[in-house]
């Protein structure tokens, strides 16, 4: 699956925040030296976690962004869906690609619709399990979270599959 720049950037940005002792902030030109990424594009993507409601601002020389959540409260898919990238296909997936006809072609007894319904569920569940406090426990303990998550989705898709 691809992540956009977006996507990974906004989430870079969120972590910047994320690390901060509760109650600092950080303004777009900090956050995008600290980043290597520009002030506008920072800009952008603080606008959009602020209207998604994970981020507020602090007005005055001493102003910037700060979550307006703790990093544990905050999951990926709240980010995603705030950086307008939702991880998951959209409700009548197949309805959307039709292609030149009305309906799909497959549209009864298709077999690649639990596919996509499959994977969307499995990425949901993944973003939302997945917080902001988890990227900052450094590589070693996200790998691991992230590892144990997806081998419970690998069994779960098993029995689905048994079933």
């Amino acid at each position: 699956m691809n992540v956009s720049p977006l996507e990974e950037y906004g989430l870079r940005c969120a972590v910047q925040l994320a690390a901060l002792p509760r109650g600092e902030s950080l303004s777009a030109p900090e956050i995008a030296e600290r980043e290597g990424l520009s002030v506008e594009y920072v800009s952008k993507f603080m606008l959009l976690l602020r209207r998604g409601g994970l981020v507020r601002t602090i007005r005055g020389i001493k102003g910037g962004f700060l979550l307006a959540k703790a990093p544990s409260e905050i999951a990926l898919k709240e980010v995603f869906d705030a950086l307008k990238q939702p991880k998951k296909a959209p409700r009548g997936f197949c309805d959307s690609f039709s292609g030149k006809s009305e309906t799909c072609v497959r549209s009864k007894g298709c077999s690649i619709r639990p596919f996509w319904e499959t994977l969307s569920r499995h990425v949901e569940e993944f973003t939302t399990r997945i917080t902001l406090q988890d990227l900052l426990q450094g590589e070693e303990v996200t790998r691991g979270k992230t590892r144990a998550i997806a081998l419970e989705g690998a069994s779960r898709l098993k029995e689905e599959i048994s079933v």
